[in-house]
């Protein structure tokens, strides 16, 4: 059986939308620009995940993160721990800086999972271009 990053790289690469993907560390990094790339993280043996997109240009200190799927129990958001889902997510940072959650059917699937993150994407940059 093939490892998951290679499989998620083979995914990521047929997509069109990223220039580099790259296994740096555990993670996969692929690149739009040299500002903005989603991570992956993924532990295979508890399907512990991260699938985050990165916006070097935000101005927020240390947290880049423009959205994102993972399955991080943020135990201090009520917002969160309420959720039929919790502690899998989507979040997405609102133009205020504060992050909005949201309920996701991802449940560390990454083979199944990785489609529809590049989909969101792909949705999110054709508005970007408009």
């Amino acid at each position: 059986m093939k490892a998951w990053y290679t499989i998620v790289a083979q995914l990521l690469n047929e997509s069109g939308l990223f220039s580099d993907v790259q296994l740096t560390g555990g993670k996969i990094r692929a690149f739009i620009s040299a500002s903005t790339f989603l991570d992956i993280h993924f532990d295979p043996t508890t399907n512990s995940y991260s699938y985050a997109m990165i916006d070097l240009t935000l101005p927020y200190t240390g947290d880049k993160r423009s959205f994102g799927w993972d399955d991080f129990p943020h135990p201090n958001s009520p917002a969160l721990t309420g959720m039929a889902s919790y502690p899998h997510h989507f979040q997405e940072r609102m133009p205020d800086g504060k992050w909005k959650f949201l309920e996701s059917t991802f449940r560390g699937n990454i083979q199944n999972e990785i489609p529809e993150v590049i989909k969101v994407i792909h949705q999110r940059q054709a508005r970007q271009t408009k």
